[in-house]
């Protein structure tokens, strides 16, 4: 499940991830993100992964050929969680985007906020 962040604003979304993260909820996150870039062109993200605990396959499936299509449109992307697979991950996939990436511990929460503001 997601929650868009009260701090979010303009071009910079906010957004929470907690427990299981399925298809239905990328059927209502991806046309948000999609809407903000129609809207911005382009986008900064900043994504609370501190309670994610994992994603659907058909999820997982959903958000890749989004990720390729609007890479060029996400300038910045925030991720703030401390279970280190996640980090393996956004190293291995940054090649592949356009996106500048970077993994933010939660007690460095702020400090994600502050660079995507940049």
């Amino acid at each position: 499940m997601y929650h868009i962040l009260s701090k979010s604003r303009d071009n910079v979304i906010g957004i929470r991830v907690t427990g299981y993260m399925s298809a239905e909820d990328y059927d209502t996150l991806l046309p948000f993100v999609e809407k903000m870039i129609t809207r911005y062109n382009t986008i900064r993200v900043v994504s609370d992964l501190r309670e994610f605990k994992s994603v659907s396959f058909w999820g997982t499936l959903k958000t890749l050929p989004f990720a390729f299509k609007y890479s060029s449109h996400v300038d910045r992307k925030a991720v703030i969680t401390d279970q280190s697979w996640i980090y393996t991950w956004s190293r291995v996939l940054s090649p592949f985007f356009k996106t500048d990436v970077r993994c933010f511990p939660s007690s460095q929460a702020d400090k994600a906020w502050e660079w995507i503001e940049k």
